[in-house]
């Protein structure tokens, strides 16, 4: 107001000044009081200029409802009887409901299965499904945003993540849904689900669990073999009691000579049965006689040690020490896991200091908890600095992916740490006085933080560390088989960190792969390679060869170059067990990185081809959606039109806009001076 009441009187004084007292200037009444007005009105809008106020604006939009349209892309929708038709037909008919749609609404489509992502073209090439990830996209890409209805193209077949009908009471759009795929149910026998350990050691007997269903085969038997090298080397026979019958079955079978073996686990089909595929299954193992030690030492035994034992396999040996108990010589282990060591008041915390001066390349994982001694640990070690922080108080941190991180892979695409509970850690400060790598940061309160949670480095002496800030990733574990009803993430999450631990250390030249890659997907590398000034370069030729461990097949490429990389597609290999070797010479020096990965046959999609309708007919109704069938998808697009819900709105949005920059006002200012100038020039006092 008071910037007005300035900007008032200057006009006021300035054009009074110029036409009201000046006696040189003389006009008519009306000219004068024409030109008083402009210069006013002028000298007024310059200066509230000057102050550059705000002035605010209301504006309405009209927003159209959005339509999503999510379509399923997985393989089981073309392993079924009407394959042909979703191969052939169904796509058109995908097309002509879209081009419906889109008069009256703004639609957008995407594809998911093993990911989310935008439509691009219908291939039912994904080896994985995965619904529960594709509607939590879906809510947070859309929040507060006008969603009329998701549309859900799917067979309700789910092998990845959750069960989506578990948690979808309160999902804030109708999700009307149309049941894809063969829902007549054929008797069927299947491996529902294997577990093995990838490497066992030789002349010890492993276990292998298998989940064998049988759906409508009440009074069948079933006759399952388990074969190593083509050879039967147990079998058994199961009476089926029930139309939906499931059961677990434990085999132990001996591993006596090293190497790869196949191992074949088959279940004998019936003569009625229309699908076999899900009757076999296919892995392989890798027999050696290395053996890991490990030395865990904690001040007391905690549930934190039992779950990350369990996350290792048969060629790990794990002992455990506590306080009171004598240390072991450390030339004994390949690592040396520390529990909330040191703790306060720790008796033989020097004999620890010295046992690891003594072996300054051991690997050493520490688990820091509210019972370390700071000052303690920071004198073990010269990698982190640890301080009690201001606050006294224990937080609760969960852990949130560092995507960046690079010395190993983590499958972080599925979100495997959403949800997990938080760990236990003081509030502390961090410093590094090494470079650290980050695979996981801390939330805290569900702020997102730089601190590291899980971090690894390495000291001068070249012991590699890592270092866990929280204790009670026994929860994590719980959480997985809560969610998943396995442990696969808990145990590649750890059982990959303590493996980059025992790795020898890393030299300039990286492949980065996954350790299982599907058949029917094509396998694609990359590497770095670093002079020995730490540079990225791609001046030598980089040679790739493969061997297949169980044929002994050999195959060998070059890789291509990139501007700081190299990158090889391969492209779909046969099953088996497959160790490479990477080499280049750069100048007189050779590089050389190692590997091992599998390829694994298809069976995920193929283990559930019978259409859940139950399902898609649940999700539809906890939403106030509706269900249809696919021979009723001509219907959809009416039945969407009809629903009240889905309407455009009207939002209004308030705007405060700087007066500078309104180019209204600017060119008001220029006609004003403009006809001031021409009326003065007219009667000539320009």
């Amino acid at each position: 107001m008071w910037i007005s009441i300035i900007a008032f009187i200057t006009g006021l004084i300035y054009a009074s000044l110029l036409y009201l007292f000046n006696k040189r200037l003389y006009y008519g009444k009306l000219l004068t009081i024409l030109l008083f007005v402009i210069r006013f009105t002028v000298v007024t809008l310059l200066t509230l200029l000057f102050f550059n106020p705000f002035f605010r604006q209301k504006i309405n939009t009209v927003e159209q409802p959005v339509i999503v349209l999510a379509q399923d892309n997985s393989t089981s929708l073309i392993l079924s009887k009407d394959s042909s038709f979703y191969k052939d037909f169904y796509p058109q008919q995908l097309d002509s409901i879209y081009i419906s749609l889109q008069k009256d609404f703004h639609i957008d489509r995407y594809l998911f299965g093993k990911e989310f992502r935008d439509f691009d073209s219908l291939t039912f090439q994904d080896h994985y499904t995965d619904i529960s990830e594709m509607l939590n996209t879906v809510k947070r890409l859309y929040y507060k945003k006008n969603v009329g209805a998701i549309v859900l193209l799917s067979d309700g077949i789910y092998n990845k993540g959750y069960a989506p009908e578990s948690n979808i009471e309160n999902y804030p759009f109708p999700i009307y849904t149309v049941t894809l795929g063969d829902t007549v149910s054929y008797p069927d026998l299947s491996i529902r689900d294997v577990r093995y350990n990838k490497t066992v050691s030789s002349d010890n007997f492993f276990p292998v669990r298998i989940v064998v269903n049988a759906q409508n085969c009440k009074s069948s038997n079933m006759e399952i073999d388990v074969m190593m090298d083509n050879e039967i080397v147990e079998s058994t026979t199961i009476k089926v009691n029930s139309n939906r019958f499931s059961k677990t079955l434990d085999f132990s079978i001996k591993a006596e000579l090293e190497g790869t073996r196949q191992i074949d686990i088959r279940v004998k089909s019936l003569h009625n049965e229309v699908q076999v595929l899900n009757n076999n299954k296919r892995f392989f193992i890798e027999v050696t006689d290395l053996k890991y030690k490990i030395l865990c030492y904690a001040k007391a035994p905690h549930p934190d040690l039992t779950a990350m034992k369990s996350a290792l396999g048969d060629n790990f040996e794990f002992d455990c020490v506590f306080s009171g108990d004598e240390l072991p010589d450390l030339k004994d282990y390949n690592l040396l896991i520390l529990h909330q060591v040191p703790y306060k008041n720790m008796h033989n915390s020097e004999s620890l200091v010295k046992a690891l001066s003594d072996n300054k390349k051991l690997p050493v994982f520490y688990i820091i908890g509210s019972e370390n001694d700071y000052s303690a640990f920071n004198s073990m070690q010269t990698t982190l600095q640890l301080k009690a922080g201001a606050a006294n108080t224990v937080l609760d941190v969960k852990p949130r992916p560092n995507p960046n991180f690079g010395l190993f892979t983590i499958d972080a695409n599925n979100n495997m740490f959403e949800g997990f509970p938080p760990l236990t850690f003081s509030h502390s400060e961090l410093v590094f006085n090494t470079n650290h790598y980050d695979l996981l940061f801390m939330s805290i309160m569900d702020i997102a933080t730089p601190t590291p949670l899980l971090s690894f480095s390495s000291e001068d002496a070249g012991r590699k560390t890592a270092y866990l800030f929280g204790t009670g990733i026994w929860r994590w574990k719980l959480y997985n088989y809560y969610r998943q009803k396995n442990h696969n993430d808990f145990d590649e999450l750890f059982g990959k960190s303590i493996k980059y631990l025992l790795s020898e250390e890393d030299n300039k030249l990286k492949v980065f792969f996954t350790e299982t890659y599907l058949n029917s997907e094509k396998i694609t590398l990359s590497a770095e390679l670093k002079n020995p000034s730490g540079e990225l370069v791609t001046d030598p030729k980089l040679h790739f060869r493969l061997l297949n461990k169980y044929t002994k097949d050999i195959y060998e490429y070059d890789f291509s170059k990139d501007e700081h990389s190299y990158l090889l597609n391969i492209g779909m290999l046969p099953e088996g067990v497959y160790s490479f070797q990477a080499q280049a010479e750069l100048g007189n020096i050779p590089y050389l990185a190692q590997g091992t990965f599998s390829v694994v046959s298809v069976g995920v999609e193929a283990q559930e081809l019978t259409s859940n309708g139950e399902r898609m007919q649940l999700i539809a109704k906890q939403t106030n959606g509706k269900n249809f069938n696919v021979n009723r998808l001509h219907e959809l697009a009416e039945q969407l039109k009809e629903d009240n819900r889905i309407s455009s709105i009207t939002r209004e949005e308030i705007r405060f806009e700087d007066m500078i920059h309104s180019k209204l006002v600017f060119f008001i200012i220029l006609l004003l001076i403009s006809i001031e100038w021409i009326l003065r020039k007219i009667f000539r006092t320009y």
